[in-house]
Parts: C-alpha cells; sequence; structure tokens
C-alpha cells in the first residue's frame, strides 16, 4: 500500500524521477517495517524508477539524519504531524454528534487543506509558527460551527495500536467510522507521540553510553526544546481542552508489563495509552494491528493482565487483513462489552471481562 501510494503520487505529479523523492522513515530490530525502505528502492528500481531518492531517517537517532537533506525538514514534519493530530482529534469528537451527516468531515478536510496551504509557503520559522496555529484556530471554529445533539454520552472507545494501521483508513477498513456507526467515540492515538517515544530513547541511549555532555546530547536537548515550545503554541491556538499525556506517562504505567529499557516499540505505547485512556473515563480499548504484527502479538499477551489490573475494561487487538476477519460484527460483540463495563463503573450492575484476541 505504501509503494502505491507513493507510485499514484508521482504519476499524478508529473514530476521526473530524478526530481521526485520518497520520504520513508525507517527503524532497527526485528520489526519488519526495518525492510520497508530497503524493499521500496528495490521495487523502484524494478520498476525503471530507480533515480528515485529515498529519505529514510532513523528512530533511533531521533530522526536527527534527516537534517543532512534540508534543516528545516525535521521542523517542518513535526508541525505537519501536530497539526494532523489536533484535526483529526477534533473530527472525532464532532462527527459522532453531528445533525447533518457529512458536516464534520467537511470541516476537516478544509481545515486540513488550509493546514497543508500554510506548511507549503515558505517564511521565517516564527511566522510560519503563528499562521499555523492562526489555521487551527480557524478550523477549531469551523468544528464549533457544525450543528450537534445536545447530548453526548456516547460511549467512549480509545484506539491504539501499529501507528500506519490504526492512522490509515483504508488499512484498518474505517474502524473508527465502525465504532461510531455503533453508537461510540474514539479516541484515536496519535503521531506525535511516536516521535516524543523516539527523543526518550535516544537519551535512553546516551545515558547509557555514558554521552550526556556531548554534542549530540546537546542537540538533542535543543530539539526537545523546540518541539515542546511549538507543539504549546498550537495547542494555544485550539483552546478547545486537548491534552496529551507525557511519554514519561505513558512509559510508566506500561512498566509493570513492558518495561521499556528493555522492550522498545509501539506495543509501549500502547499498553501505557491503554492504562491512561481506562483512568481518563474510557469504556473500551481497541488495538488495531496488521495480521503479524510483533507489536500488536505482544501487547495482545499482556492486555489480560492490564485488563484485570485496571478496572477490568474490555481491551481487545483486532488484526486487520482484509481478508479473514468480519471486523464489523467482530465490534459490534466488543461494545456491548463496553457498555457492560461502563455500567459497572456507574454501578448500574453487570461487570465486563477482557477479550483481548480478535
Amino acid at each position: 500500500m505504501v509503494l502505491a501510494d507513493f507510485l499514484t503520487a508521482l504519476k499524478r505529479s508529473g514530476l521526473e524521477p530524478a526530481r521526485a523523492a520518497l520520504f520513508i522513515t525507517t527503524g532497527r530490530g526485528p520489526c519488519r517495517f526495518g525492510q520497508y525502505a530497503p524493499f521500496l528502492g528495490r521495487a523502484l528500481r524494478r520498476l525503471g524508477l530507480g533515480d528515485v531518492h529515498i529519505l529514510a531517517p532513523d528512530s533511533d537517532s531521533g530522526y536527527r539524519d534527516v537534517a543532512e537533506y534540508a534543516a528545516p525538514l525535521k521542523r517542518l514534519v513535526w508541525r505537519a504531524l501536530l497539526a494532523a493530530d489536533y484535526l483529526r482529534d477534533q473530527l472525532h469528537r464532532t462527527r459522532p454528534y453531528e445533525l447533518r451527516a457529512g458536516d464534520a468531515d467537511r470541516a476537516h478536510r478544509e481545515s486540513l487543506g488550509e493546514a497543508a496551504g500554510v506548511l507549503e509557503t515558505r517564511g521565517p520559522n516564527g511566522k510560519g509558527l503563528a499562521n499555523l496555529a492562526a489555521a487551527l484556530g480557524r478550523g477549531r471554529d469551523r468544528f464549533r460551527a457544525v450543528a450537534t445533539l445536545p447530548s453526548r454520552d456516547r460511549l467512549k472507545i480509545g484506539v491504539v495500536g501499529e501507528i500506519f494501521c490504526r492512522l490509515n483508513t483504508f488499512s484498518n477498513d474505517d474502524v473508527v467510522r465502525k465504532i461510531e456507526k455503533l453508537g461510540g467515540e474514539v479516541q484515536l492515538s496519535g503521531i506525535g507521540e511516536w516521535v516524543w517515544y523516539s527523543n526518550a530513547c535516544e537519551w535512553m541511549t546516551l545515558r547509557r553510553t555514558g554521552k550526556t555532555l556531548s554534542r549530540r546530547a546537546a542537540a538533542a536537548s535543543l530539539t526537545a526544546w523546540v518541539q515542546s515550545r511549538e507543539e504549546a503554541k498550537l495547542l494555544g491556538a485550539l483552546h478547545d481542552g486537548h491534552e496529551e499525556p507525557s511519554v514519561a506517562d505513558l512509559v510508566e504505567f506500561a512498566r509493570p508489563y513492558l518495561p521499556w529499557e528493555g522492550v522498545l516499540g509501539e506495543m509501549v505505547l500502547s499498553v501505557g495509552k491503554a492504562i491512561h485512556l481506562q483512568r481518563k473515563g474510557a469504556d473500551a480499548i481497541v488495538d488495531v494491528s496488521p495480521f503479524g504484527c510483533m507489536n500488536g502479538i505482544v501487547s495482545e499477551a499482556v492486555y489480560p493482565r492490564v485488563s484485570r489490573d485496571n478496572g477490568g475494561i474490555p481491551i481487545r487487538v483486532f488484526y486487520v487483513d482484509h481478508a479473514t476477519s468480519d471486523l464489523e460484527y467482530g465490534l459490534e460483540i466488543f461494545l456491548e462489552l463496553a457498555a457492560k463495563y461502563r455500567r459497572g463503573r456507574r454501578g448500574e450492575g453487570g461487570q465486563a471481562t477482557c477479550c483481548a484476541a480478535a
């Protein structure tokens, strides 16, 4: 799907291969994701597109190596990821309650387009950030203008899991809309938390190697300071109560099950975020992962214990392979568990149990 998306974009752009670049992050270790960039390069060469440049910064360095190609690019991508996360959150908080179908999607599409236009316009960093913050503020106003139901007492469903699969609607068979159709409101983990997690992992490596006073450590500190400042600026433009937990909190929540010093990857964030969402009032947790995903399998192994230790909140992994699973039927049953858990938490009788496998 990644290859097909890129080839489609390349064809539509009309660019010569030598003037095109494929931007895809990478990582090391046993996860299949580390093989994406090499595979894509091989596929492009076989298609006669070997002149396309592949830009694949590594998470192990906090994606610092992207600066070798364009120093402002990392900052630009960070702003883009935050904007996308915030607008997606607005969409998911508005769409389940809209009075006229399509209004929330229209507000999201227009707001995303405006934000993209700001990001595409070159200018001083300070001005660019202010313009993006203003665009997000206007996006917030678009969502507020959507006519909605007065009651917002839907089931609150947290969605975690493998980053691409949980965020790409085609890959996950539009799981968020299916949950909304069945009476839920989704809080979907964005991608910004992964960047903070990568920063934290870089600092862990610096401490382990005794390089906390090195130039690399100074650069990491400066990067984190800039990212924190820009995140606060963009969040401040929304004035909507949006709050993201710190990665430090998430890894501590996950520590009894997956201590992050020895277990690396989205599984740590998924488990930590599940606990955070339960404490914030979620009625169930859905983990969306591709078939055979290492992160999904490891998370699935500890979710029964996570559920028992956190009030019995229902947690289920949905492996998406577009072939063998009936996602909507599985979600329908799972949301019945969520409703039962909510009634029990409110003292209305009934107790849900964890169902961690799909």
